[in-house]
């Protein structure tokens, strides 16, 4: 029994043996170091430099504030090294790694990662719009443009901070940019025909609409505030078909119904009226304009 037992454990010392060195077999006398800078040469300080010898094993370092890095105790091999640092792009390399002599030091430059960086100062600028601070917000909005002249989502934003501050020329100005830059958002187009409207610019605004793929809208709020945008100008019947789209395209929602019904109203159309205040009770009884829909339907005979 105790020459099996010695048996057993020498088998048991091989095996662990055998599995510490393979989960070493990364490591050895080598070295490899350099430096990671960004377009411009400034150094890239917290750069994860991630070193793998395929099939044996890995380690990680950082850049220091000079963007210098350094690994130590490397076996021979073909390593593969990863730099990767938010925001910007991603690099891999390979490099032959000797024990016995020096791996030339590793020059590494990062491209910004455009979508990364333009996705962080959208965030920063949305957040100042919703406190209002619109100037500071625009400050960010037109760096984009300067830096990032591809990236064409930031002018609807833009120009929103402009609407904000109801200096319209410069919001349609921007909007018809967006336009021009991307003619397949609908969403664009129809901004911009809803402040041309709003702003008395109308047959500009309805030579805008006659483009737009209704079929593309997302959102009735789109088609109803047009609408609005015309009963305010006293333009009941201009304003009706909006209302129809909106009621057609977003038979599920309320508000299309509601102000159709206004149209009707003012039309002298009873039966259609109490339709639609009905329907829009049935599908918004919580909305803010129920109390004054339900107040109708009892005055209208």
């Amino acid at each position: 029994m105790k020459t099996l037992a010695r048996g057993l454990l020498v088998v048991l010392i091989l095996a662990l043996s055998a599995s510490v060195a393979a989960a070493q077999s990364h490591r050895g006398m080598g070295r490899a170091a350099g430096k990671v800078t960004d377009e411009s040469g400034k150094p890239l300080e917290g750069v994860v430099v991630k070193l793998e010898l395929p099939g044996a094993g890995s380690m990680e370092v950082k850049t220091d504030k000079k963007g210098e890095w350094a690994a130590g105790g490397l076996a021979r091999g073909q390593w593969q090294i990863d730099f990767g640092l938010p925001t910007y792009q991603t690099r891999r390399i390979s490099v032959s790694v000797a024990e016995l002599t020096r791996t030339p030091a590793i020059e590494i430059v990062l491209k910004r990662d455009e979508p990364s960086v333009v996705r962080v100062e959208v965030e920063r600028a949305s957040a100042l719009v919703k406190q209002q601070k619109w100037a500071e917000a625009r400050a960010i909005y037109q760096a984009l443009i300067e830096q990032h002249p591809n990236y064409t989502g930031v002018y609807p934003f833009l120009a929103q901070t402009y609407y904000a501050e109801k200096n319209y020329d410069e919001a349609i100005r921007y909007l018809k940019i967006a336009v021009e830059k991307d003619p397949g958002d609908q969403t664009n187009k129809m901004l911009l025909a809803n402040v041309l409207m709003e702003t008395n610019r109308l047959d500009e605004g309805r030579q805008i609409m006659d483009t737009v793929d209704d079929s593309q809208i997302k959102d009735p709020a789109v088609f109803v505030n047009i609408g609005i945008g015309l009963m305010n100008k006293n333009k009941a019947d201009e304003a009706l078909p909006y209302f129809e789209k909106a009621v057609k395209q977003f038979p599920d929602k309320g508000d299309g119904y509601y102000y159709r019904a206004l149209v009707r109203l003012q039309k002298g159309d009873t039966e259609g009226t109490k339709a639609d205040l009905k329907k829009f009770l049935e599908l918004s009884p919580d909305a803010p304009e129920a109390a004054a829909a339900k107040k109708a339907l009892e005055q209208i005979k």
